[in-house]
């Protein structure tokens, strides 16, 4: 076909143009009218949903302005959707013609045609001819007559709309007429976001938790009490309803305490035990209808119990403690903690730091009871070591405070019970105990006399040795003695005496001890008994008894009686060591019995054969030793040999102590003579220690290489024969002592034998001259 362009192209008839404009005014108020009821029914509903929820769980704040925020949002996406989005979407006439064309049918495409041809840009170059575009538009415009636009709109969408959003409002208007105070709730708790409460059947207050927070203690139990007002219907039962930091929740049942009657209130009470981490709670009370009252945004906040967190004491020491020398009066002890011995008079301040700040402090005393010896604590005001400390005994930050006590005298137990500025006071007191520490009298337990006996003679010198200690110096330190009176004779009673003893430095806190006392200067008698001591005194105003020691009972002897006491212990020390000797000639023996091959030993074979060729007819012969059985029998005599070494070389030591001390009994009673110590000394005592000590620790240390090597046939012969000869040389050393002693004996007897002598010839002596003055007094009778 070919195109023709027309001029003055025809145009739709004013009533098609009428017909397309009110239809679009038509649709916008359809989807107006919709959208409002649907945004009127969104409301509708939120606000039921809103009501429900704050009614039955009352939420806190931030949760109403959630639902108030997504109830907006609501509001607002249907109203873009449903009226923004579509009445002011572009409707053009071609929109408005399709609608028609697809609603009535009889139409016949003639109006979208016609529509479409007459506003194309391009009109002028349709292939069409202009008769058939007028005639087109002519027979729209005919048809079009004939259209009820009302048809074009489906009522029940918006019938449905419509009566939703009326019921919803109705029942909205309605409950706000009938409710109109449980309206006004809703409004101040969801639109002005109060803290208003429902009015409610029944009433439910919790005891404490002012602003909703209580403050409790670290690992503290915590009970949470709800009273019910009787005077409104009573809840038929109370649950708590809680989230535990961490993740936990639960809910429990609050137990009903006893049973209330008006005006009283109904208590409710359940019990958190070991809070270790903060709670969010609410309380919830029912009615037979369903919940009527929750009491939500309860919190428990776990804060530190105070306590105190370093102690120090500042010591003021007593006069006692404070020797010229020494210029420590006052001493700070830090880091205390438990049990403290501090000495007695001290005046004691207890510097305390706590944990947190503190608004409370009480101070309690204990002490032991004056009578049962129990403890007995201190009435409050009726000592000056009970008291309460406030803020204005704490430090600026509230952390530290002190407490004084003036001179601790007895043992006594502080307790202090904090509380802190949270509320929260400690569950159990903070205890220090102060136990006195007596000024103890010198130390001189383990000071001895040295080389003296139980006997002694007139002319004795007594040494004592030994260490002499106290804890702030020594003032004086004196041998005490008395001679008590003999049997029957109490005239014979001496007075105490004391004999000063010079000390090497002015109140030395530690002396080792090298005095002696000159019995000479008693002028005792053979007979008589003496009893000494040392004492010793501590820096005046500490201990009220001197330090004593070991009381020492002597019998004065002669010299002659104590010679034989002396030479009769030499005697039982010579017999001790032919034992020792006895001893150690077995070891030897074991030594030598040691064979380290394989077969048996020839003379083994020999005397069995001896023993087969006596043996009478069905004697069974010794089983052959196997290998294993000799090297048990090699470790078993080695073992005793090791044994029996160390036995014997502390039992030597003890001989060679022995004689040090008779030597030293000689010397100390002054009836010693140089030959004797030399014998003594030289000949007996240095060698024995000698022996007991180096000797025997190399054949011990020989036989626990032979222990090592016992199983070995090569080395084993070779420190096996090291070990007899030790052991033979130490008999050796042995027998040499043993033949001094006897030497000594010989000696001892042969001065015996010439003091008997001289004796004699002083008895003799006296029995000439009593005959001469006999034969005399006859003489001058006659």
């Amino acid at each position: 076909m070919a195109t023709t362009t027309l001029e003055n192209p025809p145009t739709l008839a004013p009533a098609v143009q009428a017909s397309l404009a009110a239809l679009r005014g038509r649709v916008r108020w359809y989807v107006c009218l919709e959208g409002l009821a649907c945004g009127a029914t969104w409301l509708g509903v939120a606000f039921w949903i809103s009501l429900v929820v704050d009614w039955f769980f009352e939420p806190p704040v931030w949760v109403r302005g959630v639902i108030l925020a997504v109830a907006a949002l609501g509001l607002v996406a249907v109203l873009i959707k449903l009226i923004a989005l579509r009445a002011f979407a572009r409707m053009t006439n071609s929109n408005m013609a399709t609608l028609l064309e697809r609603r009535f049918r009889h139409l016949d495409d003639s109006l979208l045609t016609a529509v479409v041809l007459t506003e194309r840009d391009d009109a002028n170059s349709v292939q069409c001819s202009r008769e058939m575009l007028v005639q087109t538009c002519e027979e729209a415009a005919e048809r079009i007559a004939d259209v009820r636009l009302g048809q074009i709109f489906n009522p029940r969408p918006m019938a449905w709309s419509m009566s939703a959003a009326v019921l919803l409002a109705g029942t909205v208007i309605a409950f706000f007429v009938m409710f109109a105070e449980e309206g006004a709730v809703w409004t101040d708790r969801s639109l002005l976001f109060s803290d208003a409460r429902w009015m409610r059947r029944s009433h439910i207050e919790i005891e404490g938790f002012e602003d909703g927070v209580e403050k409790v203690a670290r690992g503290a139990d915590f009970e949470v009490v709800a009273l019910a007002h009787t005077t409104k219907e009573l809840p038929q039962s109370v649950y708590i309803r809680y989230r535990i930091e961490g993740g936990r929740r639960g809910w429990d049942p609050m137990d009903r305490v006893n049973e209330a009657k008006p005006p009283e209130k109904q208590r409710y009470s359940h019990k958190f035990e070991s809070i270790l981490a903060d709670h969010e709670f609410d309380v919830i009370g029912e009615v037979p209808m369903g919940r009527d009252v929750t009491i939500s945004g309860l919190r428990i906040q776990v804060v530190d119990s105070p306590t105190i967190a370093d102690i120090k004491l500042r010591c003021t020491y007593p006069a006692y403690m404070h020797p010229p020398h020494d210029k420590r009066k006052t001493a700070t002890l830090p880091a205390v903690t438990g049990m403290m011995e501090i000495p007695i008079g001290t005046q004691v301040t207890v510097q305390a730091t706590a944990n947190k700040p503190l608004v409370e402090v009480r101070i309690d005393a204990v002490r032991p009871a004056a009578r049962d010896g129990g403890p007995s604590e201190v009435a409050a005001g009726s000592d000056p070591s009970y008291r309460v400390l406030n803020a204005k005994d704490f430090s600026a930050e509230g952390h530290e405070f002190s407490y004084t006590i003036p001179s601790l005298a007895e043992d006594t137990t502080l307790r202090f019970t904090l509380s802190d500025i949270d509320g929260i006071t400690g569950r159990e007191p903070v205890q220090l105990t102060l136990v006195v520490k007596p000024d103890t009298p010198p130390m001189l337990g383990d000071v001895q006399l040295k080389g003296i006996g139980p006997a002694i003679t007139a002319k004795a010198r007594l040494p004592a040795v030994g260490d002499v200690t106290d804890d702030y110096g020594i003032e004086k330190l004196a041998f005490h003695y008395m001679v008590p009176p003999a049997a029957g004779d109490a005239a014979d009673q001496q007075a105490p005496g004391t004999q000063a003893i010079e000390l090497p430095s002015i109140l030395p806190t530690n002396v080792s001890l090298r005095a002696v006392m000159e019995v000479s200067a008693l002028e005792l008698t053979p007979g008589q008994k003496l009893t000494l001591w040392l004492e010793g005194t501590g820096l005046g105003g500490g201990a009220a008894e001197p330090g004593v020691s070991e009381r020492w009972l002597k019998d004065i002897v002669t010299p002659a009686q104590l010679r034989a006491m002396l030479e009769a212990r030499e005697l039982v020390l010579r017999q001790r060591f032919e034992r020792i000797i006895e001893e150690v000639t077995e070891t030897r023996d074991l030594l030598l019995d040691i064979d380290f091959s394989d077969a048996p030993p020839p003379t083994e074979k020999k005397a069995d054969e001896e023993t087969a060729e006596g043996a009478e007819p069905g004697d069974e012969a010794a089983p052959e030793q196997t290998p294993e059985q000799r090297l048990d029998s090699r470790k078993l005599a080695v073992e005793r040999a090791l044994q029996n070494s160390r036995k014997n070389s502390h039992e030597t030591l003890g001989v060679a102590e022995g004689f040090d001390d008779v030597r030293l009994q000689f010397i100390n009673n002054q009836i010693d003579t140089e030959e004797l110590n030399t014998r003594l000394e030289e000949g007996i005592a240095k060698p024995l220690h000698h022996i007991g000590g180096a000797m025997f620790n190399d054949l011990e240390a020989s036989l626990r290489k032979l222990q090592q090597y016992v199983a070995d046939e090569r080395l084993g012969p070779q420190k096996c024969d090291l070990a007899r000869r030790q052991s033979v040389d130490i008999l050796i050393e042995m027998r040499r002592v043993l033949d001094r002693m006897i030497e000594l004996e010989s000696f001892n007897e042969a001065v015996e034998l010439l003091r008997a002598i001289i004796e004699l010839q002083g008895d003799l002596h006296e029995q000439t001259k009593q005959r001469h003055k006999e034969e005399i007094r006859k003489l001058l009778e006659d």
